[in-house]
């Protein structure tokens, strides 16, 4: 299939149209001079050896470093977006239509028992705000998109999994951590303990008790293959959230291509991946998801759910002063506008669907029973994809009042800034 442009993205752009002007580092004083200088004029490679010394050394840092650390997890301003010149921003933007060709080759399907799960998970949910906001975003909908052919018994538990999910992604990248190093390396530490240890595990920390309460549930009717990708997908989002947090602090901004990697994991696709496997009451063995075909059909799936969901996230998280977008990546590494960045994302979503694409023609037999399997877990991975992409139009999570508007026009206002969350403290 050629790569064309979306209908609703406007691929021509004018030849004389101003580059988004990119403002170098800032300088905040002595100490901020000294830190970010060292990081960001060194190769990434460099970059991420000094990051890793931040968080596995901080108790042996020098005053002055500690005092740099403890001045940026402080920093006043928020939201930043330090990088870029928002006067730059077009008023609005047309978002690609990443939907309507990702629909071509993925259907979408909900759960039946969508509201009778959801009322059993949204009733554990504390009285207050965040219960009813839950209830507005609609989750519960959201995973019942995502794992339409699990039976109530699994859907309920992998429905409390999401809630936590993005309770977990919304504490750190809101604000409740936001930028703070040490405060999310502690919730880290604690939500793997539980993870590690479910059976003397007894976190104080809420978010990480929900998460040993889905665990628990997981634990008693899957395989074990399953738990362990499960516990190393937690792993591999939680040091790479972490990793993240590092970037944030110190405005560090990696190559597209580094970005990518790194995203793959703090998309937590890979455990939203082991919980599909959960779902379906499926025991693939290793040799599976080893096979170079099942493993790339996978991280295709993770890419296109990714880069679309930076996409459409985008007005809002900028609106925050969050950088740690594939779109803004773009926009800093290829120093391209707002616009041209958001077609060549576009364009790599095109592609990493045409090469999921090409991967399915080349899927192999394991034999009757495990194909069997396979293929209600790639029709699991195109379900997450398609009912992800699809959820975004219908939940004000990400366009506000103006979602329905914006799926039907493609035209998204491009937000002020917004205040942050109220930053939190990890009980221990």
């Amino acid at each position: 299939m050629p790569i064309v442009a979306g209908n609703n993205m406007n691929s021509t752009r004018k030849a004389g149209r101003e580059r988004l002007v990119l403002f170098h580092r800032p300088i905040h004083n002595a100490y901020g001079l000294t830190l970010q200088k060292f990081i960001c004029d060194r190769p990434f490679a460099a970059r991420v050896a000094f990051s890793y010394i931040l968080l596995h050394t901080s108790s042996n840092l020098s005053s002055r470093t500690s005092s740099t650390l403890k001045y940026f997890n402080n920093m006043p301003g928020y939201p930043k977006l330090k990088l870029i010149d928002r006067s730059a921003f077009p008023p609005k933007i047309v978002l690609p239509d990443v939907a309507g060709y990702t629909g071509q080759f993925f259907d979408v399907k909900l759960n039946p028992n969508w509201k009778e799960a959801e009322a059993g998970s949204y009733a554990c949910v504390h009285h207050g705000r965040k219960r009813q906001e839950f209830f507005d975003t609609g989750f519960g909908q959201m995973a019942s998109l995502a794992y339409p052919d699990a039976d109530l018994e699994h859907l309920r538990p992998s429905m409390d999994f999401i809630l936590w999910l993005f309770a977990f992604d919304d504490m750190i990248d809101e604000g409740g951590l936001r930028d703070n190093v040490d405060g999310t390396k502690l919730a880290v530490d604690i939500t793997m303990d539980v993870l590690r240890n479910p059976d003397t595990a007894q976190p104080k920390f809420k978010i990480a008790a929900s998460l040993l309460s889905f665990f628990q549930r997981m634990r008693a009717n899957s395989s074990p293959a399953t738990i362990k990708r499960f516990v190393d997908a937690s792993d591999l989002y939680t040091q790479a959230i972490l990793q993240q947090t590092v970037n944030r602090s110190v405005d560090d901004v990696p190559t597209v291509e580094e970005f990518i990697e790194l995203r793959r994991d703090t998309s937590a696709v890979k455990m939203v991946f082991a919980v599909l496997e959960y779902s379906l009451g499926l025991s693939l063995p290793e040799e599976v998801h080893n096979d170079p075909i099942i493993a790339e059909l996978s991280l295709c799936g993770n890419d296109i759910l990714t880069w679309a969901n930076d996409v459409y996230s985008f007005p809002i998280e900028q609106a925050r002063g969050d950088t740690q977008n594939l779109v803004f990546i773009t926009m800093w590494d290829k120093q391209l506008d707002l616009e041209g960045a958001m077609e060549y994302v576009d364009q790599l979503t095109r592609r990493r669907t045409q090469d999921y694409v090409e991967a399915k023609k080349k899927l192999r037999s394991f034999g009757p029973e495990l194909d069997a399997q396979i293929q209600l877990y790639i029709q699991g991975i195109e379900y997450w994809v398609q009912g992800s992409i699809d959820w975004t139009f219908m939940t004000p999570r990400y366009f506000g009042a103006e979602v329905e508007n914006v799926r039907d026009t493609g035209v998204v206002d491009i937000m002020a800034p917004i205040a942050p969350s109220a930053p939190i403290v990890v009980d221990v």
